[in-house]
């Protein structure tokens, strides 16, 4: 079975990925039982791009196989089979979980349609703490501008932030709207209340399933800023900080 590499899980860096990385196949099987048990959404990718949601039925350690469900009249079956490789992405208690499947093919578990796929040899347990994090207003939402590039022109989409911290910003990437390309560059102009537009740039490093207060699900998309000058650093901060009193008044009320 190939190993996986720190392109294929996607992260950041290779130094990230020797980080993050748990090879050990007793501490993998635990931590896919426990997506399975909290019957975590889990995010699979089709060559990077194409986005299908699946969850976890079965972890067999001893056979050294997993079982995902899927739907076989779906449109995903045959690329997935062709590929013979899914990236799958997933979060457990606020944690992301990324892992590859490969050996894949079709099976049943407990009279419903899987897919069947080696264990993983390795996982990525992904405990990123260097940025404070806050999520955005919902009822009045932060909004951001993303240019897309077209082959005869460029188009932006506005989007909203689901949260922000100086590292980056994560938003709502509806599919009819813009999917983003992992590991891709795009400008970004944030609209943030009581400053002016901030114009930066951005690369795409995540992209999974979440599930909305209103019980809808959709697509949230991570990206980090690039070279970020030292004046909108500032500007997220006072922002950052500003939600943060909002909240411990809040809080204290």
């Amino acid at each position: 079975m190939p190993t996986t590499t720190a392109t294929a899980l996607n992260t950041d860096s290779a130094a990230d990925y020797h980080q993050y990385a748990i090879a050990s196949r007793l501490e993998i099987s635990q931590i896919l039982r426990a997506v399975m048990r909290h019957a975590a959404l889990i995010t699979a990718s089709v060559g990077g791009e194409d986005f299908f949601l699946t969850s976890l039925v079965r972890v067999d350690d001893e056979a050294g196989y997993l079982m995902l469900e899927c739907d076989r009249n779906g449109k995903h079956m045959e690329r997935v089979l062709a590929k013979q490789r899914l990236l799958c992405s997933t979060t457990l208690d606020k944690i992301k979980i990324q892992f590859v499947c490969t050996d894949i093919e079709t099976a049943t578990c407990d009279g419903r349609d899987a897919f069947r796929a080696a264990l993983p040899q390795e996982l990525l347990r992904l405990q990123r703490r260097e940025y404070f994090r806050v999520p955005t207003p919902i009822i009045a939402p932060v909004k951001c501008t993303i240019s897309i590039p077209q082959s005869d022109a460029r188009a932006t989409v506005e989007l909203s932030l689901i949260d922000i911290s100086c590292g980056g910003i994560a938003v709502l990437t509806p599919h009819e709207l813009f999917t983003p390309e992992l590991g891709a560059y795009y400008d970004c102009t944030i609209h943030m209340p009581g400053a002016a537009a901030m114009r930066t740039r951005v690369q795409a490093r995540n992209a999974f399933m979440m599930k909305l207060a209103n019980g809808k699900v959709a697509q949230r998309s991570g990206f980090a800023f690039v070279d970020l000058r030292e004046s909108m650093l500032a500007t997220i901060q006072r922002y950052i900080m500003g939600l943060e009193r909002q909240r411990k008044d809040r809080t204290r009320d």
